[in-house]
């Protein structure tokens, strides 16, 4: 008994780290959740429900599930092919609008998470890093929560001194702006990147250039290996 106790609880935490989480971004935001007829869904919520209305009872199954203090629900579809809304009521007033379906994949366990709240934690947390942070991720192409990041294409942002900068990508934080620059060497002779004349197009919007940065400053002839190079810059705002 004790053995089957042991197995089921590590079934329970093993399922639990695989749990699919989905953030709620607010009232205008609708939820899609994917169910099935022969299997049933474990769904979490962020807060205690006090009120559930099903859009048609009919089309799918929703059970409490005893010891989570009403946030939790076991559901399960009643029709091979269904989809229909159900309309959660949180303790805080929220209202939580949900497409119950068979049209999208299932998960066997689903946990609802405050969207607003962890965009507000991932916004202190970009507040808190600084200029040489952002550049070492830009480098290592390494995400950081808080940090917008977008593809930004211009070829041939500038030139100078026979190299071409491109821009390729920017990475927006509270108070930091980081551009990722591609840097080719257009002379059929070695030629070096003179970071402190170089001379940056800038918009307001991007601030104070504070730190540029750049693992090869001295790039081979055009058309031979190692003439491009990755150049970093980060202005504050």
């Amino acid at each position: 008994m004790k053995k089957l106790l042991s197995a089921l609880f590590t079934l329970f935490v093993s399922v639990q780290a695989l749990a699919f989480t989905m953030p709620w971004h607010g009232p205008t935001h609708t939820l899609t959740l994917g169910l099935s007829q022969d299997d049933i869904a474990h769904v979490e919520f962020f807060e205690p429900i006090v009120n559930i209305t099903l859009e048609n009872q009919d089309y799918v199954d929703v059970l409490v599930v005893e010891g989570y203090q009403n946030r939790a629900f076991r559901m399960r579809a009643l029709l091979p092919q269904m989809a229909t809304r159900a309309f959660f009521t949180g303790e805080s007033g929220n209202t939580y609008i949900v497409v119950l379906t068979t049209d999208v994949p299932y998960r066997a366990f689903v946990k609802i998470a405050d969207g607003e709240a962890i965009t507000d934690v991932q916004r202190k947390a970009a507040m808190e890093f600084g200029a040489t942070d952002l550049i070492r991720a830009m480098a290592l192409d390494q995400d950081i929560p808080g940090v917008l990041r977008e593809t930004y294409v211009i070829p041939s942002w500038f030139k100078g001194a026979g190299i071409t900068f491109d821009l390729s990508e920017v990475w927006q934080s509270p108070t930091l702006t980081g551009l990722v620059v591609h840097v080719r060497n257009d002379q059929p002779r070695a030629n070096e990147v003179n970071l402190p004349a170089v001379t940056i197009p800038q918009t307001d919007e991007w601030g104070t250039l504070r730190m540029a940065s750049m693992e090869n400053l001295r790039l081979a002839p055009s058309g031979r290996p190692n003439d491009r190079g990755i150049l970093y810059l980060v202005f504050e705002r």
